[in-house]
C-alpha cells in the first residue's frame, strides 16, 4: 500500500515559530512532526511515500532526503502555485495507483490505521475520512454518519449554530485512485470544501471512520505546546526520542545535569544539553539540543528548541523559544508567550503572557513588552461573536486593542478605500472610533465620520455614501458589567459574513498588518447629518400623510443617545410623544400608557435597535405577538415583499406571510444572517426600533385598527426560552449525542438542532459568545412547551455527565 504526506503547510497560526520554517518541520520532544507521520506509515508497512510540497520546500526536502533514515522511500511532489488539498495529491496521480492514504505532515497522532483501511474495503467506499471526536469543534470539518458509517452531512469550519457533531475530519484519509476522474489537475481544489462534498452530491459511496487513539492537528501554539505535554505524559503511543535518566525525565546522548541543578519531571532534554549548579527545570519543560540553562535560571512548563541560552535569574513560565534565542539575566516571559528565532530578549525585560516577538528582533534591557515586537497573537476563542466583536470597556476592548483590529480590517481592503466609523454618542464609544480611525488610517485606508449616531442609522448611511465599508462602535451595558461592541458593515449597511469575519481574524491573529508609505496614509472627513438623513428617508417609506391626518399619541421611554432621533422621526409623521426617563420601570410605562390615553406605548433599546410594545391598554406585546406585528407591519406595505426571519419565530408566521402575498426567508438566529438574508432592503424590520414602530403606525392608521384589537387577531401560539449551562468543550459532544437520540424524527439542521413536534418544535442552539445552550420550545399550550424545554434541559445534562 501506498500513502501520501500532505507536507506543504505554511503553519501561521504557529507564528513566529513557522517564520523561517514550514510547520511539517515544527519540533516535537526535538523531532520535526512530519517525522511522527513517516514513523506512523512505517509501523503499519506503508514504505513508499508521496510527499506534497509547496512553502519552504527545500527545508523538508534537505532533513528527510530519501527516507531512508527512517526506513522508507520518499517522493517529492511540489506545487508551483497552491492547489488545495486536493489539487496537491493529485499531482502524485501517476505514483498512487492503488489504494492509498492520505495523512498530514503537521499532525500527531498515534491511530491504528489497520482497521480504518479494513473498514473502507469493506464497504467498497471511495473515500473514507478518519474522524475523532474533539471538544472544540469550530476549526474542523464536523460530520455526521449513520450507522453503517456513510456521510450524511459535512460542513467545513461550522459556527456554534451549525455544530451538529463533535466528530471531525482529521485529515487522514483512505482513497480509490478513482476520486482522481471528479477533478482536473492543475487545478485548484480541496478534499473538505470541494471533492468530499462533490463525492455526497453524486452518491458516491463516501464514509466515515471513528478512530481511537490520539490526534492533534497543532493548529496554534497553545496545542503545540500541549502536543509536546501530552507526549511527556505518555498520552500519545509513539516511540520518543532519548531514554528515561530520572523519573519522568527523558534525555538524549551528552546532555548534561550538574550537581547542585534540579530537573523535575516531566522534562525532556535534547542532545548535548547543559543545565548548570542552582538551574531549575520544573514539570512539562523541553530542552531543544545544545540549550544552555545558566546557574539560577529557572524553566518551567515551557518549550525551548535548539542552541537556546537563558541567562542567571531569567524565569520562563509557560513561553516557546526557538533555536538560537538568548534570554538575558532576570528576564521573564509569562504563559502563550512566543519568540521567533535568534530573538534577544534583554536583560530584565519582561515578555507578558500572549505576546509574540518576531525573529531576530532585541527586547531592550529592563523593556516591559505587553503588545508583540512587529506581529502578535490572538488570544482565546475567535475574534467575532455572533455579532460583531464585544468585549470588557477598557480591559478587554482598549484604544490599543480597537486599532489592531481596525489595522486588520484595513489590511483586506485595497489602499485608498473609505470606511464610514460612527459612535452611539457615549465618550468611551466616541474614544474607541477615533481609535479605529487611527488604525484604519496607518493601513492606507480613508475614512468618513459620521459623529454619534443609532445604529440603524449607521447602516443606513454605508449603504447611501460611497464607502467599502463601516464600522459603528456602541457601549452596552449587560450583567452588571460595561461592554464595547464594534459592528461592521460592508458598503451595502449589510453584516459582514463569515468569510469576510475570518479575514479580519486572520489579519489579527498574525498581525499581518500592511504597513503603507507616508505618502499613503489615509485621512478622515466629517459627515454630518446622517440621523436627519436617515431619518428623512424612512418619513418617506411610510405614508406620512395618513400619520399626520391621524396623529397618534405614543408613550416612549428612551435613552438620551436616542433623543434627536426619536424627535425628527415622532415630529416627521405628527405623533404626539409622552416621554419616559429610561430609569422608570416598565411598569412604570405601562401605567402611563393606559392613563394618558395614548394608542400605544414602547420601550426602545439604547442602541435603536429593538422596542417592547406596549398595547393601549397598558398590556406588554409578548415576543412571538411583537414578531408577528413586525411581519404584518412590513409585508402589508407593499406585495411581494421579503422579511428575514429566524427559526425561532413561530411556525404560524410562514401561513401569515403567504396571507399577505409576501415571503418569509428562515435564517440562523443571529443578526448577521438575518441582515444578509435581505440585503436589498433600506431597512432591516426586525433590528430598527425606528422602522417597527413607522410601519406599525402606518398599519394601525390605514387599517383604523387599535393594537389591542390587531393583536387580539394574531395567531395563538406559546413560546419558552431557557439557557443551560454547558461548557465549550461539552458543546460539539452534547450535539452530537443529540442527533443520535433524534435519528428518525424530523430534524432541521439549519441552526442547531430543531427537532419538530405534532404541535411544535423545539430548538437547542449553541452560544456563540457564552458557555450555554439555549433551548427554544414552540407548543400550543405553555404547560407542554414547558415540559419539552425541562426535557431536552435534563438531556443537555446528562449528555455532559457522560
Amino acid at each position: 500500500m501506498k500513502a501520501v504526506i500532505m507536507a506543504g503547510g505554511k503553519g501561521t497560526r504557529l507564528r513566529p515559530l513557522t517564520c523561517a520554517i514550514p510547520k511539517p518541520m515544527v519540533p516535537l520532544l526535538g523531532k520535526p512532526v512530519m517525522a511522527y507521520g513517516i514513523e506512523l506509515l512505517m509501523r503499519h508497512g506503508i514504505r513508499d511515500i508521496a510527499v506534497t510540497l509547496q512553502h519552504l520546500p527545500d527545508a523538508i526536502r534537505n532533513h528527510f532526503e530519501d527516507g531512508a533514515a527512517y526506513g522508507v522511500h520518499l517522493h517529492y511532489f511540489e506545487e508551483e502555485t497552491p492547489l488545495g488539498t486536493a489539487g496537491s495529491v493529485k499531482n502524485a496521480e501517476a505514483f498512487l495507483d492503488e489504494t492509498f492514504v492520505v495523512v498530514s505532515g503537521d499532525a500527531l497522532t498515534d491511530f491504528d490505521l489497520e482497521p480504518a483501511i479494513r473498514f473502507h474495503r469493506e464497504r467498497g467506499a471511495v473515500a473514507t475520512i478518519v474522524l475523532t471526536h474533539v471538544e472544540n469543534p469550530l476549526e474542523y470539518g464536523v460530520v455526521i454518519t449513520d450507522a453503517d458509517g456513510r456521510i450524511r452531512r459535512f460542513l467545513e469550519k461550522p459556527g456554534w449554530g451549525e455544530v451538529f457533531s463533535d466528530k471531525v475530519n482529521t485529515g487522514i484519509y483512505i482513497l480509490e485512485p478513482r476520486i482522481f476522474s471528479f477533478y482536473e489537475k492543475n487545478r485548484e481544489f480541496d478534499f473538505s470544501k470541494d471533492l468530499f462534498p462533490l463525492l455526497m452530491a453524486r452518491g458516491e459511496p463516501l464514509y466515515g471512520y471513528v478512530a481511537e487513539g490520539y490526534w492533534s492537528d497543532i493548529g496554534n501554539l497553545a496545542q503545540y505546546r500541549q502536543a509536546q505535554f501530552d507526549l511527556l505524559d505518555g498520552k500519545v503511543n509513539v516511540t520518543l526520542p532519548g531514554r528515561e535518566i530520572a523519573p519522568g525525565v527523558r534525555a538524549e546522548a551528552g546532555a548534561v545535569i550538574e550537581d547542585g541543578a534540579t530537573v523535575v519531571g516531566p522534562a525532556f532534554l535534547g542532545r548535548d544539553v547543559r543545565v548548570q549548579r542552582g538551574a531549575v527545570i520544573d514539570g512539562y519543560t523541553v530542552i531543544g539540543s545544545g540549550s544552555i540553562l545558566k546557574a539560577g535560571a529557572s524553566v518551567k512548563r515551557s518549550i525551548l528548541w535548539d542552541r537556546v541560552v537563558v541567562e542567571g535569574g531569567a524565569e520562563l513560565r509557560g513561553t516557546t523559544l526557538c533555536s538560537r534565542v538568548h534570554v538575558g539575566k532576570r528576564a521573564a516571559l509569562f504563559e502563550g508567550s512566543a519568540v521567533g528565532e535568534r530573538a534577544e530578549i534583554g536583560e530584565k525585560a519582561t515578555v507578558q503572557a500572549g505576546v509574540k516577538v518576531w525573529p531576530a528582533k532585541r527586547v531592550e534591557t529592563g523593556a516591559a513588552v505587553q503588545t508583540s515586537v512587529i506581529w502578535g497573537d490572538c488570544a482565546g476563542r475567535r475574534l467575532f461573536g455572533h455579532y460583531g466583536v464585544c468585549g470588557l470597556a477598557n480591559v478587554t476592548i482598549t484604544p490599543d486593542v480597537a486599532g489592531r483590529i481596525a489595522q486588520s480590517l484595513g489590511s483586506t481592503l485595497p489602499v485608498g478605500a473609505i470606511v464610514a466609523v460612527s459612535d452611539d454618542g457615549t465618550p468611551f464609544a466616541r474614544v474607541i472610533k477615533q481609535a479605529v480611525a487611527a488604525g484604519l488610517h496607518g493601513s492606507g485606508i480613508h475614512t468618513l465620520d459620521l459623529g454619534a449616531v443609532a445604529t440603524p442609522a449607521a447602516r443606513f448611511a454605508a449603504r447611501t455614501l460611497d464607502v467599502s465599508a463601516g464600522v459603528h462602535v456602541r457601549h452596552e451595558t449587560a450583567k452588571e458589567q460595561e461592554w464595547i461592541r464594534l459592528l461592521f458593515f460592508d458598503g451595502q449597511g449589510v453584516p459582514y459574513d463569515r468569510g469576510r469575519e475570518r479575514k479580519i481574524e486572520n489579519a489579527y491573529a498574525q498581525e499581518d498588518f500592511r504597513r503603507v508609505l507616508p505618502a499613503e496614509i489615509g485621512t478622515g472627513r466629517e459627515a454630518p447629518g446622517q440621523t436627519a438623513a436617515y431619518v428623512a428617508a424612512l418619513v418617506a417609506a411610510v405614508d406620512a400623510a395618513i400619520l399626520r391626518q391621524r396623529r397618534f399619541r405614543v408613550c416612549l421611554q428612551y435613552d438620551a443617545r436616542l433623543h434627536a432621533t426619536v424627535q425628527a422621526l415622532t415630529t416627521g409623521l405628527g405623533v404626539e410623544v409622552v416621554s419616559l426617563s429610561p430609569s422608570e420601570p416598565r411598569d412604570t410605562v405601562a401605567r402611563v400608557t393606559a392613563a394618558s390615553g395614548c394608542d400605544l406605548g414602547a420601550v426602545l433599546v439604547p442602541t435603536g435597535e429593538a422596542l417592547v410594545l406596549i398595547r393601549e391598554d397598558g398590556r406588554v406585546v409578548e415576543p412571538p405577538q411583537q414578531e408577528a406585528l413586525q411581519v404584518i407591519s412590513h409585508l402589508a406595505a407593499r406585495v411581494g415583499q421579503k422579511i428575514a426571519l429566524p427559526v425561532t419565530a413561530p411556525s404560524p408566521l410562514d401561513d401569515l406571510a403567504q396571507r399577505l402575498k409576501g415571503q418569509v426567508v428562515r435564517t440562523q438566529a443571529n443578526p448577521g444572517a438575518l441582515m444578509r438574508a435581505c440585503p436589498d432592503l433600506p431597512f432591516q424590520p426586525l433590528f430598527d426600533a425606528f422602522y417597527t414602530l413607522a410601519r406599525l403606525l402606518e398599519f394601525l392608521a390605514v387599517r383604523n385598527v387599535s393594537l389591542a384589537a390587531l393583536c387580539g387577531l394574531l395567531p395563538d401560539v406559546e413560546i419558552l426560552r431557557v439557557d443551560v449551562d454547558c461548557q465549550w468543550t461539552e458543546k460539539g459532544k452534547v450535539m452530537r449525542r443529540l442527533i443520535e437520540e433524534t435519528k428518525g424524527e424530523r430534524v432541521e439542521l439549519l441552526d442547531g438542532v430543531k427537532v419538530y413536534h405534532e404541535d411544535g418544535w423545539t430548538l437547542v442552539l449553541p452560544d456563540a459568545e457564552e458557555p450555554v445552550v439555549h433551548i427554544v420550545a414552540e407548543a400550543s399550550n405553555p404547560a407542554r412547551a414547558d415540559e419539552r424545554i425541562r426535557a431536552y434541559a435534563a438531556k443537555i445534562h446528562r449528555f455532559q455527565e457522560r
